[in-house]
Parts: structure tokens; C-alpha cells; sequence
């Protein structure tokens, strides 16, 4: 016959039924605690951002940095400083023609001597650098017979209308036939010439002057140049020439073509600049 359980035993028994519902205890504690350390967010780490480099226009950096619009500084041709003169022949004519540049470094003159004087010497008293013969005279007298301005002074009414050479204040030159825009003006230098050649205009000669062969001169203009055309030539083939063989956007006869191995009282006079220089090239 089995003995019964000893006071020793059951406490035994006590203690390990503790230990499985302590043990019991933690495995649901367990159970229930990894579920929400699972769902807990992990620490965000921040993303690495890729820099861009953007190089800004002056136009769009002057609308975030604030003030003007920046100007980007455009390098600009300059005719060459040259004199530059050669000899060529044209439907039968040979002509003469200087070309210089048409820029703020020459100097237009409109010289006048009441006595009379020559290409040559016109150059040797302003020293200039090329000339042309330039106005309505008596021969005999040396009166001039049409229009002259220096310097906004009307020294000699217009008379005819014809078109005409001006030098403003700024030096710029310009060949035209509308006086109000010049007559009286202050600063402004001018003098009537002959026959418009650029383009092609009678301006009131006659053809049996147009078709008369001697001596001529010539002035024509271009954006960057000037050039003055000598020869033996009519009025036709001069303008021929200059339409077709130089770079000219407008031309004109200077009267006076008589006198281009004689005297006359006015002649236009180019030279350089104070502090300007340049070469000749023949």
C-alpha cells in the first residue's frame, strides 16, 4: 500500500506550479510586448540631396540679386586707320580714288579763303591728310555763288538748292538737300555741292553738262568709310563707277571740278584728330 504525499513533497509541488504560471506569465508578456516594439517606427535617417550648379545669365541674375539688367560688353569693328589710294579704269575712264575711315579719329574741315587756293595748299595750311575741291564761285573774283555754313554762320546764302555736304558738332558727316535741318544750326558746318551721284538725281543740270568729259571730283559715303574720286570723266559713267565699284550707299559730285588743278575759295579738308594718327597705303 503507497504511503501518502509528505508535507516536504507538497511544498515542492507548491513551488514548481509557481514556476510554470511565472513561466506561463512571461511567455504571454512576451507575446504581447513584441507586436508593438515591432510596429515602431525606426529612426529616419535624412536623405542625401544631390546639388545641382546652375550658372546664371546676367539677365536672370540681376532679377534675383535685385538692380539693372547687366550689359555684356559687344566688341564693335573699327575701320583701320589707313589712307588708303589706288588708280582704276572703268568703261573707258580712269579714276582716282582715297579712301579713309569714317570714324571719330578724322576730322572734317570746310575751309574757306577769299583769295583763292589749291587742293595742295588747302592740305598744307589745315594739314590735311586728303582734300576735295567744294563750292559755287566766280573764277575771276573768287565770290562765292551758292551756299556756305561754318559753324552755324551762314557766310553765303542758298541759291540754287542743290544738295549739299554738312558736318555736325559731332563730326558726323551727311550728304542731303533738306537746308532746314542744317541752316543757322549751331555747330553745324555746310556747303552746297554739285550733282547728286548716289543715287543718280539731275538735280537741275543740264545733260549736255551730265554728258560734258573733265575734270571731276567726287565724295562718297559709306557706314565706315569715306571716299574721294578723281578723274577725266561725264557725270555718267562717274556715277557708273561709284554705284557698282565701291562699297558706297550715297554720293555726290563736288562743283568746282574746273578748278581741281586750279584754285577755288573753298575746299573740304580731312585730316586726323589731335592725338590721332594712321598710315598710307598707295
Amino acid at each position: 500500500m503507497k504511503q501518502q504525499n509528505s508535507p516536504h513533497a507538497r511544498r515542492w509541488g507548491y513551488y514548481i506550479a509557481r514556476l510554470i504560471l511565472i513561466l506561463v506569465f512571461l511567455v504571454v508578456a512576451i507575446n504581447l510586448i513584441l507586436p508593438f516594439l515591432s510596429h515602431r517606427e525606426k529612426p529616419k535617417t535624412t536623405p542625401k540631396i544631390k546639388r545641382a550648379v546652375v550658372v546664371l545669365k546676367p539677365a536672370d541674375s540681376s532679377h534675383i540679386l535685385g538692380g539693372g539688367v547687366q550689359q555684356v560688353k559687344k566688341s564693335k569693328w573699327h575701320p583701320p586707320h589707313v589712307l588708303k589710294v589706288w588708280m582704276t579704269k572703268h568703261k573707258g575712264r580712269t579714276f582716282r580714288v582715297t579712301q579713309l575711315p569714317r570714324c571719330e579719329h578724322i576730322e572734317t574741315l570746310i575751309t574757306y579763303d577769299g583769295s583763292g587756293e589749291t587742293l595742295k595748299q588747302a592740305k598744307l595750311r589745315t594739314g590735311g591728310i586728303a582734300a576735295c575741291t567744294g563750292s559755287f564761285h566766280n573764277p575771276q573774283t573768287m565770290a562765292l555763288a551758292d551756299f556756305l555754313q561754318r559753324n552755324g554762320a551762314v557766310v553765303s546764302p542758298a541759291r540754287t538748292g542743290r544738295c549739299y555736304m554738312a558736318v555736325h558738332a559731332d563730326g558726323s558727316l551727311q550728304i542731303s538737300g533738306d537746308y532746314g535741318a542744317v541752316k543757322g544750326r549751331t555747330g553745324v558746318s555746310a556747303l552746297a555741292l554739285g550733282q547728286r551721284l548716289l543715287p543718280l538725281q539731275q538735280d537741275g543740270f543740264s545733260r549736255a553738262f551730265m554728258n560734258e568729259v573733265t575734270d571731276r571730283m567726287a565724295v562718297a559715303l559709306n557706314k565706315n568709310f569715306i571716299f574721294i574720286i578723281q578723274g577725266k570723266s561725264d557725270i555718267w559713267r562717274l556715277a557708273d563707277f561709284i554705284a557698282h565699284k565701291l562699297p558706297a550707299n550715297s554720293a555726290i559730285n563736288c562743283d568746282g571740278g574746273h578748278v581741281v588743278r586750279g584754285k577755288g575759295p573753298v575746299h573740304i579738308v580731312f585730316r586726323w584728330k589731335k592725338g590721332g594718327s594712321g598710315t598710307c597705303a598707295e
